[in-house]
């Protein structure tokens, strides 16, 4: 055994022990969860009492959570948008915050242009508290449940690319995935077959092919972490088109064109790479028996689980990405935003999350009675919510634009799910049309017509007679599936008793489908990506609720 393979086995070990700390630290979390809650709200109060904001709302007079609402009001992000560029561009501090802000997580927000939201040490250590520990203990207590064997210590496929930008103050300025994870730099040789302390950008080499050959090279590599699992998906895609190059490398211990490497990152990687002919040849001959569900455990026999958010809109990656792994048990992650990390899995294969209660502060409103304000212990099961946070980084009282459901509890503490963004909602004529209702239809529409549906994107069509929604979809095969715009209008009839009754008054229209150019979404994402947005943090467009997402897409319509 080598000393980067011991390490490695040290390190790993080390990890699953502290993901099991993890993990009991958020049940234990769970007792008395509403006051351990509460008390992470006054001591946030206390941090930030002398802060520009923290006078302006008398933080050091309140003295109960009555006061706090009564005192402070619920916010959006313009409501902070002053103090964080002053401290952006005038290197101000103390104004939200009298912690030292380390980052600025970018998102695109809701609506509208990107949003710079600062991080703090702590809130970025709650990120990684829950990620890969978790995820490793997660593993080894199914495997030892299912199995009768722990996780054997391996190596990684970490999906992401790196993003070093930096404003003007000098700060890094990425998304806050990449910032946990950067922390982490100095164990990356030994728990991700990459073997440098650090990733590579977009910009320096083509990171699909750098995490793919390396991963291949190694058989015992034994995870892969995505942010969400449509980076494993678009990563598997690539593989598969280029496969037989990359394998041809690995034999030859070659660099070819498809790297798009810059001289220094091909230096860089030829320090580190070595022909492998036998390995080589046990890939060509898994590869060539095709790309079906038996893929992922016949090219990486260790391989013991997949990470990343596949549920809600991700979850048709969830579903692509099954057809290649197989009985692979699968860590559904966490559920956050750049703002915070709300939730976390405490075991695989399960969508529902647990609430961390020592990462924010939480106030719930009910979707159906926006009058009400609620603790955590207060929530119904089946029921959604409006997420409000108060964080560890200067935000206070926050709505972030998220709805979740309550899908039961541990001790005091709800187990959520992602259900929508706010604004997310189709709703033309009060029928509550969701993302979910539109992906049932897209699902069974693929399955009638025989093909895979990847992306698709809604419109309100409201200057239209009755209005009506524009359904986009997008296909590899070339199918015409503005043929089915009849059959959709059936299968949302069935699922939404509501929609049926709108539209047989004629005040909705019928669901209007549409072909989408090939690529659109890719093309979108990169266009996205040029301009500075991380590829981690570009979502899916699901509903078109932008003019330049409408013009975009629109745009790109077959037949328009």
């Amino acid at each position: 055994m080598n000393k980067r393979d011991l390490l490695t086995r040290i390190i790993v070990g080390v990890m699953i022990r502290k993901g099991y700390v993890d993990i009991h630290s958020m049940h234990h979390s769970a007792k008395n969860a509403r006051r351990k809650n509460e008390a992470l709200l006054f001591q946030i109060l206390k941090q930030n009492k002398d802060t520009a904001y923290g006078k302006r709302y008398r933080f050091s007079e309140i003295k109960s959570l009555e006061d706090y609402r009564r005192t402070v009001p619920i916010t959006e992000y313009q409501d902070y948008e002053a103090y964080i560029d002053r401290m952006i561009h005038r290197d101000e501090t103390n104004l939200i915050t009298s912690l030292p802000v380390i980052a600025y997580a970018q998102s695109s927000g809701t609506v509208g242009g990107r949003k710079y939201v600062p991080l703090t040490q702590p809130q970025v250590n709650v990120y990684t508290k829950h990620t890969v520990t978790r995820m490793m203990a997660c593993a080894d207590v199914y495997l030892r449940r299912n199995c009768g064997r722990g996780l054997k210590p391996g190596r990684g496929l970490y999906t992401n690319h790196a993003i070093y930008d930096y404003l003007p103050n000098g700060v890094l300025s990425s998304n806050v995935a990449d910032v946990a994870a950067r922390q982490l730099g100095f164990l990356y040789p030994y728990i991700l077959s990459n073997p440098y302390k650090r990733l590579f950008t977009q910009y320096e080499a083509e990171f699909r092919y750098v995490n793919t050959r390396f991963a291949l090279q190694d058989r015992n590599t034994m995870f892969v972490f995505s942010v969400f699992l449509k980076m494993f998906t678009d990563l598997m895609l690539y593989l598969e088109k280029n496969w037989e190059t990359i394998v041809d490398d690995i034999e030859k211990g070659s660099i070819s064109d498809i790297a798009k490497a810059s001289p220094e990152v091909t230096e860089m990687l030829k320090a580190k790479i070595k022909p492998d002919p036998e390995r080589a040849a046990e890939l060509r001959r898994e590869f060539e028996k095709g790309f079906d569900e038996t893929l992922v455990p016949r090219i990486w026999p260790n391989m013991s689980v997949i990470c990343g958010i596949g549920t809600s809109t991700f979850e048709q990656f969830y579903r692509l990405s099954k057809t290649i792994t197989g009985d692979i048990p699968y860590d559904f992650s966490i559920y956050g935003a750049s703002e915070g990390l709300f939730a976390a899995v405490d075991e695989l294969n399960s969508p529902r999350q647990l609430l961390l209660v020592r990462s924010c502060f939480y106030e719930f409103i009910p979707v159906e009675d926006e009058s009400s304000i609620l603790c955590l212990d207060e929530l119904e099961t089946g029921k959604e919510y409006e997420i409000i946070i108060t964080n560890l980084a200067g935000l206070y009282r926050y709505r972030c634009g998220d709805v979740i459901k309550a899908v039961g509890y541990l001790d005091e503490c709800p187990y959520i799910q992602f259900a929508y963004r706010k604004g997310q909602l189709l709703n033309l004529a009060g029928e509550k049309t969701t993302e979910a209702h539109m992906q049932a239809a897209v699902d069974e529409i693929a399955e009638k017509a025989g093909c895979r549906i990847l992306n698709w994107s809604v419109d309100s069509i409201i200057k239209a007679q009755p209005c009506h929604y524009l359904l986009m979809l997008e296909n590899d095969e070339g199918k015409k599936l503005s043929e089915y715009t009849d059959f959709a209008d059936e299968i949302l009839r069935k699922i939404n008793v509501r929609y049926e009754h709108f539209t047989d008054r004629g005040v909705l229209g019928k669901v209007v489908i549409a072909d989408l150019k090939p690529g659109t979404n890719a093309e979108w994402m990169r266009i996205r990506e040029e301009n500075g947005t991380s590829a981690s943090t570009i979502k899916p467009v699901r509903i078109i609720d932008t003019d330049d997402k409408r013009d975009f897409f629109t745009a790109r319509i077959i037949g328009e």
